[in-house]
């Protein structure tokens, strides 16, 4: 379990790069156009902040779908990975000092209100690792 922190890492900076590679491409961030424009432009659309069309489906019932990847769009999901990984930092993998070489803690909340440490992942570790799809390998 010992990578768990750094494949976790892995998934939120491959995550990352791909939002920055959608951004250099457009603008980072995206909406749905409210209105179809027939002339020119017949199925519904993303839009980046500068009015450049990024994404239009040509299929019935997607304004949904449509929203979804706005929502999505690389500002946000660059706002989101930049908060993972100060949560991913925070909750580093530390030796807790006096209780045995074995006792492997969250650096942030290494001590429970009734003094024993939180073994490692804690919560927040976890959170993240399912979040990204990071299996987590679970020891007897």
């Amino acid at each position: 379990m010992a990578d768990l922190h750094d494949r976790i890492r892995a998934a939120i900076e491959a995550r990352r790069e791909r939002a920055r590679a959608a951004a250099t491409d457009s603008a980072a961030e995206w909406y749905r156009y409210e209105r179809y424009v027939e002339a020119k432009h017949p199925h519904p659309q993303i839009f980046d902040a500068d009015e450049e069309p990024v994404l239009w489906l040509a299929m019935d019932g997607t304004q949904a779908v449509m929203d979804h990847i706005a929502a999505e769009d690389p500002a946000a999901v660059l706002r989101h990975v930049a908060r993972d990984l100060k949560v991913l930092e925070r909750h580093k993998q530390v030796v807790a000092e006096g209780w045995g070489k074995d006792a492997l803690v969250c650096e942030s909340t290494w001590m429970a209100s009734d003094g024993w440490p939180i073994d490692w992942p804690c919560d927040d570790i976890r959170d993240l690792a399912e979040a990204y799809g990071v299996e987590i390998e679970e020891t007897p």
